[in-house]
């Protein structure tokens, strides 16, 4: 999770002129808490004296996931909970349709109910969720809770092998699922002692005639309603804050996915963290649930937002239709990860780049000036009113705040959204472990490149790993491991206690594996992963994640994997151009009549590549060990403009790349490089 601008500090010296309305300072360092081997306290700034765990302190008993509903749906009754788009036959998508809170809570009531007659679900049974995010998703997430269960989410690109692990491994009897993913449900189900499939869309006269296989009932969520038309709803089960509310597995870059119990008042805590950071969440608030529902990040947004009474607009399923999505929502909360923002960076900078080029001269003299004005921390409304107020519109024109994590977002992106779409961007750090909760980047806090300070709900410390060079005693700031501490925080691994002791102490710290330095403004900022560090034959150490982020700065390179090891001197690269970029270059120099691979793998293309990566190492600053000795160039590309995949095994569920199956897929190429470079 390397940052970017890791060095860069001379931009943000302390009493930088330039800031005298945005925040300076942030972070609260405890007193006298610094160890032999570990840095001080770092607390957010806020709330320096105790850790909070309760959104709404003046109702304590608001503690658990079904009672943040409860009340929401006891506050805004009539509000717009749940909206998705009727599909038209031509492919294209009507407006938003909704269902309120009140009905909702019916629908959920009933469900639930339906479950526990069934004999599903009674207290503590687990339940897999799987599929891509829907309304049905969210119904039966909140029926779940309100009967007790617990959610086993699954991402919807799991193939059959890691779907039937984490079955098996959580025990879940019950999947609910899309229609998409029913059928492979159907092929693991025996295997993995799965008893009742339950559909999120309604079954069709076809679907009942086919029958499952025996010992398995296959039922939808209509059905589980209608059970309860003649029947009176049960009442919801009494849930204590300490019980599971999520076992939710952790789409590892190394071995199996672990399991990471989540209770409510882990959730509940996250959710409290967040509220407090300064976005000042309102129930007229809308977002677009579209980042996978199975992730930590995406399922704790969901509950802030529900929480709140804001309102949750479906995307269509397709990522590649967002856009259309987010026009027809007009969002005013809005997360992402970095590659759906370096997409809206890419589209706008096209359509600029088409415009012509007084518009274009105008859009940079524009952009310059109003980045200049949000360093300053105050913004130019005559630039607003000329260029900015027209790109807004580009995502609905009523977005406030954007949220970012997954991964670092690059600098130059971060700049970017701030000036074009004229909102507060938020950068978050956190784990599945943590329940999302870590650091952000506080409202009004200008530097990019850093993850702020801790949400309220918890503190860090940073832990030296003198093996690697780190420690607290660093100069000029205090270096180490993340460490993560507080109510969000997970107790353990489903039936892993060893693995559980890795990672939690018996302090209750969490060691999160992620290196991070204390900047003199107070800021976190993640510098590396333990686990992308590799040493070379001379003894240097490089950090992967770092040098890629700093390589995708080109927009010639949309995925690139840097590899090195202690026999050799020198790193390579795998490189995958951007198809988007790459054809018109390809055009201009006379490669346009050949396949997009085939152009590729021309001496040409290379060329341009290494000297891409070249230059920004040399704008970096980066010794020369840091810059590859060689590059392959992979041109073989999917539709999304990808060559390392989910479906390859090359990425993870969200797109961290797997180190150890890219160097298998590579090591031809990785050996005939260093063939020619040693």
């Amino acid at each position: 999770m390397g940052h970017t601008h890791s060095h860069h500090h001379h931009h943000h010296r302390d009493g930088d002129d330039g800031q005298h309305h945005g925040l300076k300072r942030i972070s609260y360092i405890v007193p006298n808490s610094e160890t032999e081997t570990a840095s001080a306290i770092i607390r957010n700034r806020r709330f320096p004296h105790k850790l909070i765990a309760l959104p709404f302190p003046d109702q304590p008993h608001v503690n658990t996931c079904w009672r943040l509903f409860q009340r929401a749906v006891d506050a805004f009754p009539e509000n717009d909970l749940m909206g998705e788009r009727e599909q038209n036959d031509d492919g294209t998508a009507g407006p938003y349709r909704f269902r309120s809170y009140t009905q909702v809570s019916e629908d959920v009531a009933r469900i639930g109910s339906g479950l526990t007659h069934a004999g599903i679900v009674s207290k503590g049974t687990p339940v897999a969720v799987f599929g891509i995010n829907c309304a049905g998703w969210t119904t039966a997430l909140l029926s779940l809770w309100r009967q007790g269960g617990v959610c086993v989410p699954l991402y919807d690109t799991l193939g059959h092998d890691a779907s039937s692990y984490i079955l098996k491994d959580a025990q879940a009897r019950a999947v609910v699922c899309g229609r998409a993913q029913r059928q492979q449900v159907m092929d693991i189900a025996e295997d993995c002692n799965v008893t009742t499939v339950i559909q999120f869309e309604p079954l069709t006269d076809e679907e009942r005639a086919n029958p499952p296989p025996s010992g398995i009932t296959l039922m939808c969520l209509d059905d589980l309603r209608a059970e309860t038309t003649t029947t009176p709803v049960t009442p919801p089960v009494d849930v204590e804050p300490n019980d599971l509310a999520y076992i939710m597995y952790t789409s590892g870059t190394t071995g199996r996915p672990k399991g990471v119990e989540i209770t409510h008042a882990n959730m509940v805590a996250s959710v409290t963290g967040i509220k407090y950071t300064g976005t000042n969440i309102v129930d007229s608030d809308s977002y677009l649930c579209y980042l996978p529902l199975a992730h930590v990040f995406e399922a704790t947004m969901q509950v802030l937002a529900i929480a709140h009474g804001c309102s949750l607009g479906y995307f269509q399923g397709d990522v590649k239709k967002i856009l259309s999505d987010i026009q027809a929502l007009r969002p005013t909360l809005f997360a992402g990860v970095p590659r759906v923002y370096s997409r809206f960076y890419d589209k706008v900078t096209q359509r600029v780049e088409n415009s012509g080029i007084i518009k274009h001269t105008l859009f940079n003299v524009a952009f310059h000036q109003q980045l200049a004005h949000i360093h300053r921390g105050t913004r130019s409304a005559f630039w607003d009113k000329l260029v900015f107020d027209k790109t807004k519109e580009f995502l609905g024109g009523r977005i406030r705040v954007m949220a970012t994590g997954g991964a670092p977002l690059p600098a130059h992106i971060y700049d970017f959204l701030r000036v074009v779409f004229g909102c507060d961007v938020q950068q978050g750090y956190g784990l599945t472990e943590s329940v999302c909760g870590g650091c952000i980047t506080p409202y009004g806090f200008i530097p990019p490149g850093t993850i702020g300070e801790p949400v309220p709900c918890c503190e860090v410390r940073l832990v030296d790993v003198p093996a690697l060079n780190y420690t607290h005693k660093d100069s000029p700031n205090p270096r180490g491991e993340v460490c993560v501490r507080g109510p969000n925080v997970f107790h353990g691994y489903h039936n892993l206690s060893a693995k559980t002791k890795e990672a939690l102490d018996d302090e209750g710290w969490l060691h999160t594996g992620d290196i991070a330095q204390l900047r003199s403004d107070g800021a976190v900022q993640i510098i590396d992963r333990m686990k992308n560090i590799f040493k070379l034959a001379q003894g240097e150490y490089v950090a992967a994640e770092e040098l890629e982020n700093i390589y995708l700065r080109s927009k010639y390179i949309t995925q690139i994997f840097v590899y090195g090891n202690s026999t050799r001197r020198h790193i390579v690269a795998i490189v995958v151009p951007d198809k988007e970029t790459m054809v018109p270059w390809l055009e201009d120099h006379g490669l346009g009549n050949k396949d997009f691979k085939a152009a590729c793998s021309s001496k040409k293309v290379k060329d341009l590549l290494m000297a891409e990566i070249k230059a920004l190492g040399e704008e970096e600053g980066l010794a020369q060990f840091k810059i590859p000795a060689d590059i392959h160039v992979e041109g073989d590309v999917n539709d999304l403009n990808q060559s390392f995949t989910v479906e390859n095994d090359c990425l993870t569920p969200t797109f961290k790349l797997k180190r150890p199956q890219l160097q298998q897929r590579y090591q031809q190429q990785i050996d005939s490089m260093y063939k020619s470079v040693d």
